[in-house]
């Protein structure tokens, strides 16, 4: 008989993750949801993730109203510092030039085309949510966004917290 660890997270504990689609850059969304929604979000601390690859450093927008924190984590990375044991390989081979991209690197990557995630802390009640998704279609550029509920407890703990942990060894 297989036995499972079945982690105990209380929903009060852990924020509200929405996946954001958008053709848009990072600046350009911020600015249309800002205007759109008369929020203000501003540039904060880059969100950092370590993985066996390197240290990737995530744009992260915030700004809070009342009791509330909004984030905004941008899915792909815009700098990487790579390991020290992760050198680029030798000179003089096939794929000497190549060197990871940063912007390869996402904290989800399926399901494919999530650009961004809105993090609300604490999160909403079911009147805010209807709400704020008549409010989100009509953003220009802003393609989707769904309540993310396939996160894994590790990953969802990782938008509760700051500073975020490492997620991956």
């Amino acid at each position: 008989m297989a036995k499972r660890l079945v982690l105990e997270l209380s929903s009060d504990e852990l924020p509200d993750v929405w996946s954001l689609s958008t053709d848009l850059d990072a600046v350009p969304l911020v600015f249309r949801l800002n205007k759109a929604l008369g929020w203000s979000f501003a540039r904060g601390k880059d969100w950092i993730l370590k993985t066996h690859r390197g240290v990737f450093a995530h744009a992260m927008f915030r700004f809070e109203e009342g009791p509330r924190s909004y984030s905004l984590l941008w899915n792909a990375a815009h700098s990487l510092e790579p390991e020290p044991g992760t050198a680029p390989t030798q000179a003089g081979s096939l794929f000497a030039d190549l060197e990871p991209e940063a912007s390869a690197s996402l904290f989800l990557s399926r399901p494919r085309g999530i650009k961004a995630f809105l993090i609300f802390d604490p999160p909403l009640s079911s009147q805010e949510i209807v709400n704020l998704q008549g409010f989100l279609k009509d953003v220009p550029g802003l393609l989707g966004c769904n309540p993310r509920t396939s996160l894994t407890p590790p990953e969802h703990a990782q938008l509760a917290y700051e500073p975020p942990k490492d997620i991956h060894p």
